[in-house]
């Protein structure tokens, strides 16, 4: 049987993939479960201030002009650049589990 905590676990994730534009954080969620509500509020802080600060530079490189970076040469490896992103975190993670 579910206790009230288990369901206020399950809920809040379900929202959290729900109604968040960045889904992809829920596995850094999982993984700092460990540090009770501090770390959720850390994380919470971080994930709030990174998508404020990222709609606030994508919007205003939109107004300035976009078509003036030249980003041709970055979007034929995005694929690449992602990948080594992912495994970077992935090795952040790692190191910093210890």
């Amino acid at each position: 049987m579910l206790t009230k905590t288990d369901v206020a676990a399950v809920s809040s994730l379900l929202l959290l993939l729900t109604f968040s534009p960045c889904e992809a954080f829920v596995p850094f969620y999982v993984t700092g479960v460990r540090y009770g509500w501090r770390g959720f509020a850390l994380l919470t802080t971080i994930l709030t201030v990174g998508t404020i600060a990222g709609m606030v530079a994508f919007t205003f490189l939109a107004l300035i002009g976009i078509e003036q970076v030249k980003l041709r040469s970055f979007e034929k490896y995005e694929a690449a650049v992602m990948g080594a992103l992912l495994c970077a975190v992935g090795v952040l993670i790692i190191l910093f589990e210890q």
